[in-house]
């Protein structure tokens, strides 16, 4: 079934961003300051959402080969002149889960004319003010769901798993047990 703009994700995909900065990820780790500044934006007035705040990304399953998504990733901060510095992706399913009030999804978001497989992590509730003690608690529990990779591991970036698959979930798992790991030992 095909997807149309605003339906959730599929069961299995993965939704990940593009770093940009690099203070965004350390030693292959999530930085706080990737949540910060234009991290939540409302979503576009003439778009009705049912959500409240959004953040740009894309569907692993539309995003093509790992090769086409590096090369997206190396268009896009070419496009918006800024440097790629990797990717975060979640560690685990987000939709449905709550953090502070507020309840996660993700969201098939096409740009007309754009990127097909653009997406939204969405988050619907009463989203905290910036620089507040709820909006650090907030930021602090949402970073430890997410996953950095930097350019160079870009292959360790997992497919989609529509069709749940028992054996591509064990290789998705074994592969996320070795980024653990490379992380834990890369050297400073």
């Amino acid at each position: 079934m095909a997807l149309t703009d605003g339906d959730p994700a599929p069961e299995g995909d993965i939704w990940y961003r593009i770093l940009t900065s690099k203070d965004h990820i350390t030693k292959g780790r999530i930085q706080h300051a990737a949540f910060q500044g234009k991290f939540l934006n409302p979503p576009p007035a003439d778009k009705n959402r049912p959500w409240d705040a959004e953040t740009s990304g894309r569907l692993r399953s539309l995003a093509g080969s790992i090769d086409d998504v590096g090369a997206n990733c190396i268009e896009y901060c070419k496009r918006i002149n800024r440097t790629f510095y990797g990717l975060m992706f979640p560690k685990e399913k987000l939709a449905g889960q709550t953090i502070e009030n507020l309840v996660l999804g993700v969201h098939f978001t096409p740009i007309d004319g754009g990127d097909q497989a653009h997406s939204d992590l969405t988050f619907t509730g009463n989203v905290p003010a910036e620089k507040t003690a709820e909006r650090d608690r907030f930021i602090l529990e949402l970073s430890k769901k997410f996953n950095a990779i930097h350019p160079d591991q870009i292959n360790l970036l997992p497919e989609a798993n529509l069709e749940n698959e028992p054996e591509k979930t064990a290789l998705e798992r074994g592969k996320a047990a070795l980024l653990a790991l490379f992380h834990k030992i890369r050297p400073t």
